[in-house]
């Protein structure tokens, strides 16, 4: 178990958007920047790394991305070791979307569209993101879109 932070990141050719997969050791995002920029304009919540803190805790985490609450997530969905994981992104052919897989699976996606995107661990939809939908991630990535 490591608690040191975990980045990883794609340039798009296509769109010149950057994906940013980012673990700072208590949760980790999905950001999608503009075209030639660094500034992100999607986002989307993919672990915690800790227990989900009541929703009532959460603001003890500004300054930083916060990890999801409980009734967002559950502990089930808790990544203690990134590094312990294979991450690689799925670009949409025009890229201005992307995918992230942990392990071969689909976990996050996020297009540029929409500020927030969708992550298989979230049990409902809020502040971080839209619960998965296997159907968008099959039309937007698979299909091409």
């Amino acid at each position: 178990m490591s608690d040191e932070p975990y980045m990883l990141e794609s340039l798009n050719d296509a769109s010149r958007r950057v994906a940013v997969f980012e673990d700072d050791g208590t949760s980790a995002w999905l950001y999608l920047s503009g075209p030639n920029d660094r500034k992100p304009i999607a986002d989307v919540w993919v672990h915690n790394r800790i227990g989900a803190p009541p929703t009532s805790e959460i603001k003890r985490y500004r300054g930083g991305p916060p990890p999801a609450a409980s009734g967002f997530t559950d502990n089930s969905t808790i990544c203690h070791d990134p590094d312990a994981h294979e991450w690689t992104f799925t670009w949409r052919d025009d890229g201005d979307a992307v995918a992230l897989h942990c392990d071969g699976t689909p976990i996050a996606i996020l297009i540029a569209s929409n500020r927030k995107g969708w992550s298989r661990n979230l049990k409902r939809d809020g502040p971080w993101g839209n619960v998965w939908d296997g159907s968008l991630y099959t039309a937007i990535v698979q299909d091409g879109g």
